[in-house]
């Protein structure tokens, strides 16, 4: 962990992140996962980086059940390796990067006791990065824990950063549903987030700022293009997230009052949103599904990061570049092999795929 004051020593961070990184499945490998069954992809990722998850796991599971345990825990282990690479200043910047992954353990212990999941459901998808996490989510997981009111009260007990947590859900009525819940964790993150970083002295911060600042911007674009495909009507304004570099609140609620991808397009046009983001509204008009535009606004998001990496080669940056992608990797191999699971088409999983 972090310990301020000590500067990181960026250039042995960042050659141990650059191996890391040599060893993600190149984007291009998808068309071939997308063409194996479940069991396939299990064999594939145990020749490359999941080698050891898979073996320590195929006694306890089997089928999309070690697939998936081996993915989690080599996601979490590669975070925590990580955090101890880099330490100092650097470390700083890494905790307030990942905390991210604590806010979306809380989302998925709400959403997961609202949909009557067992503990050993709730547990198959969280990541618990270390011991301190995995002792924050203990009190989450009991029977005695099923409301919104009780996750706050069971992070309370927790003290430090779940009681911090604990108070950003009582923000919340308590009459109010999920989504309510699940936008104030994030906008709590990134408050605190884009807060820290406008105040830090520490190499690399603006350009993760700038970042970050993009972030938000293709999360709320996300949003709105959801809100106006699904025909929904009156204020989204609760659910813009601040900070955003290229679309302000205004911008973005102005997005979702328009009639139609059609009209979102245009709009999209008039804010001097990049051509690829035009295009693939162009072609989710054409499939009836919002899929391109997800995968166009991370592609946009990526390259930005990828851009800055090279800006500030010994920096936090390119470490962030590899977390983002590790990640997506995960996120990309979990989201086919339940497609494959759910016999979903190539084409449709191929949409997936980020």
């Amino acid at each position: 962990m972090a310990r301020t004051g000590k500067k990181t020593n960026y250039a042995y961070a960042v050659a141990r992140v650059q191996a890391k990184r040599a060893k993600l499945i190149p984007k291009t490998e998808y068309e071939k996962v997308l063409k194996m069954d479940v069991s396939e992809i299990t064999r594939y990722i145990e020749d490359s980086a999941y080698k050891a998850e898979v073996d320590e796991l195929s006694a306890r599971f089997t089928g999309l059940d070690l697939l998936e345990a081996a993915l989690t825990v080599n996601q979490e282990r590669t975070h925590q390796s990580v955090r101890q690479m880099v330490d100092g200043e650097g470390g700083e910047l890494l905790s307030l990067w990942l905390m991210r992954h604590l806010v979306e353990d809380i989302k998925t212990v709400l959403r997961g006791k609202q949909g009557g999941a067992s503990r050993e459901e709730l547990l198959k998808e969280l990541l618990l990065e270390d011991l301190d996490t995995f002792d924050i989510f203990q009190g989450l997981l009991g029977d005695d824990v099923q409301t919104a009111e009780d996750v706050a009260n069971a992070l309370d007990r927790q003290g430090g950063v779940g009681a911090q947590w604990a108070k950003v859900l009582r923000t919340v009525p308590a009459d109010a549903g999920l989504a309510a819940h699940e936008d104030a964790l994030d906008k709590a993150y990134f408050a605190h987030l884009v807060a820290s970083l406008e105040g830090s002295k520490q190499k690399g911060a603006p350009l993760v700022l700038d970042f970050v600042r993009r972030e938000i911007d293709a999360r709320n674009l996300q949003n709105a293009a959801r809100w106006v495909a699904n025909m929904q009507r009156g204020d989204f304004s609760p659910y813009v997230i601040p900070g955003g570099k290229l679309c302000k609140v205004a911008d973005v609620v102005a997005l979702s009052r328009v009639e139609g991808l059609d009209q979102f397009r245009d709009k999209c046009n008039d804010l001097g949103l990049p051509e690829s983001l035009h295009q693939a509204l162009v072609e989710c008009e054409s499939c009836g599904r919002l899929a391109p535009f997800q995968s166009a606004l991370t592609d946009w998001h990526l390259a930005e990061l990828d851009r800055f990496s090279h800006t500030a080669p010994l920096s936090i940056v390119p470490i962030l570049l590899f977390l983002t992608r590790k990640d997506l990797e995960v996120v990309n191999l979990r989201a086919v092999a339940r497609g494959k699971a759910a016999g979903l088409s190539e084409d449709r999983l191929r949409e997936m795929i980020h």
